[in-house]
């Protein structure tokens, strides 16, 4: 177990590294057009994490408990925890929020931005436990299914749990038989915290040791099913695994209850996957750099289109701008040497044309002022010219709006942030640079992390 470790986290670092040195490569683009930070060396280096979501009452708790085999979190019906708790590899030992964001040898120190509602309800507990000498867990609060979801907590939970599945390997959602429902919380999370994330993603129908039947198990499940298929947009629903945790104080499983055995294989499986984790992580980091780039091409693309757009604005009335000054220039010449006209009406022709000059780049001005917040407005119309021919062709067109999705709000945000009429160009250099990673170097470090 100990060399396997050591090969893992040697292969890890090793993966790492040549990632660092590609997010390096393309941090400079993402600065420039205000993107997202890539990823810091600590929250890639860091330990492999496994997120844990769920209902107050689906047993996340006791399965953390089993899994460590000793009594880490607390356990009940009604809920118990409002936070969110990192459980990690050392000696007995406790650290609030504060000390958790603050230690710059842990990957934590982004959560800060979500204020101090979030910090004031994180805390992180060391356990010496063999499963967490290759890995973390993070513990969740409970969501509610509240009739609209709109839940306080003091803090952002949807996008704190955005947070921690973008940095996890793995990601278990746990449901209770007696709550199958995806609403409130629940249905946030799915379609906006795990959006995107299906390929680290493990549902589990906890508890089945509770079922008195097998029409009682199978009414459920089909619950479960059909309550995740209206906001999983998938043709087929991601596997689903039936499973309990023997707790010997519990009381007995339900009379004439499941034959449990087959759901023992399915809980074995979970954690089976919880212990891959260390080589999901490999696999994670590049699939997340390869994401970061992907983005950060549509990104940068849409705000060069709005910038060729705004220019073309400028352009326009520029030649109009031009053509007076040509005809200005012509016009007095004619005045002087064919007409031979009076230095009062050449005056006034010079002056009717500086005049229109004027007007013309007053009105240039506010053109391209209300074209650049048009653009900003309808940024969507922008993204959809500066792709026309790849949504078009309709290869990519379901991956392109996939992607266009996950940065809309951030585009739009650069955009009227810096300004249209600021942004800078984009360099075909730049552009080829950033095709390479994409189609090549990315590709290339996965295959070498899959040898």
């Amino acid at each position: 177990m100990t060399t396997d470790l050591a090969e893992a986290r040697s292969r890890l670092v090793a993966v790492d590294k040549r990632a660092r040195a590609l997010y390096d490569a393309l941090d400079p683009l993402a600065r420039r057009y205000e993107f997202e930070r890539a990823p810091t060396a600590q929250e890639t280096s860091g330990a492999p994490l496994v997120l844990i979501l769920g209902n107050h009452s689906s047993g996340k708790s006791t399965f953390i408990n089993f899994l460590l085999g000793q009594d880490v979190q607390k356990t009940g019906l009604a809920p118990i925890d409002d936070g969110f708790t990192i459980i990690a590899s050392g000696a007995a030992d406790e650290k609030d929020g504060a000390a958790v964001v603050s230690n710059p040898q842990l990957p934590y120190g982004d959560l800060e931005r979500f204020g101090p509602g979030l910090v004031s309800h994180l805390k992180m507990k060391y356990r010496p436990s063999p499963i967490l000498q290759g890995l973390s867990l993070v513990d969740s609060p409970g969501m509610i299914d509240a009739a609209d979801g709109n839940v306080g907590r003091g803090y952002d939970f949807i996008g704190v749990s955005r947070w921690f599945a973008e940095r996890a390997d793995v990601v278990l959602l746990l449901f209770d038989p007696d709550k199958p429902g995806t609403t409130g919380e629940t249905l946030k999370v799915l379609t906006s915290a795990l959006e995107g994330l299906d390929h680290k993603l493990l549902i589990v129908m906890n508890k089945v040791d509770r079922f008195h039947d097998i029409r009682d198990f199978a009414r459920t499940y089909g619950a479960l099913c059909w309550n995740l298929s209206k906001c999983i947009p998938r043709k087929d629903l991601p596997q689903i695994y039936n499973t309990y945790v023997p707790v010997p104080d519990r009381d007995e499983p339900a009379k004439n209850g499941l034959p449990l055995g087959s759901f023992d294989e399915a809980r074995e499986e979970v954690i089976k996957e919880v212990r891959r984790a260390p080589t999901r992580r490999v696999d994670n980091i590049v699939s997340r750099l390869y994401d970061h780039a992907r983005r950060l091409r549509v990104h940068v693309t849409v705000c060069d289109q709005a910038r060729r757009e705004v220019l073309g604005v400028a352009l326009r009335f520029g030649a109009i701008g031009v053509a007076l000054l040509i005809f200005a220039v012509l016009l007095v010449w004619f005045l002087l040497s064919v007409a031979h006209a009076s230095g009062e009406a050449i005056a006034i022709v010079i002056v009717g044309a500086l005049v229109l000059e004027a007007a013309i780049w007053a009105i240039a001005y506010l053109e391209r002022k209300n074209r650049a917040r048009e653009l900003v407005d309808g940024v969507d119309g922008v993204f959809a010219r500066a792709f026309d021919r790849e949504l078009a062709l309709g290869d990519r067109a379901d991956d392109l709006r996939a992607l266009w999705k996950s940065v809309r709000d951030r585009t739009q945000r650069a955009l009227s942030t810096v300004g249209v009429t600021h942004v800078t160009r984009l360099k075909r250099s730049e552009s080829k640079k950033l095709d390479q990673a994409i189609e090549k170097e990315i590709p290339a470090l996965r295959s070498e992390a899959s040898s």
